[in-house]
């Protein structure tokens, strides 16, 4: 085993770093963010103001990669079906 194969990058640590500093004392959970995550899309794209439920799903995709894959393929769709009307 490399030695120092357990040694972080710079950017790594640096994102590390960063989640810490944006991190609430409650978070949602990828779950509850994929479950919401419809509702969110539709109303970013509407320019709505978002609810405090879709704020926490907002902070949530800024935490989680997977996630905000997710909502970005979600996006595509909707942006595609918006200017199909």
């Amino acid at each position: 085993m490399n030695p120092n194969s357990s040694i972080l990058s710079p950017a790594q640590v640096s994102e590390f770093l960063r989640q810490i500093v944006v991190t609430r004392d409650h978070e949602v959970d990828c779950g509850t963010c994929i479950e919401h995550i419809g509702e969110f899309a539709e109303k970013r794209l509407a320019g709505a103001d978002l609810n405090t439920v879709l704020a926490s799903i907002e902070h949530h995709l800024s935490l989680c990669p997977e996630c905000t894959e997710e909502y970005e393929a979600l996006k595509k769709i909707l942006e595609t079906e918006s200017v199909k009307q």
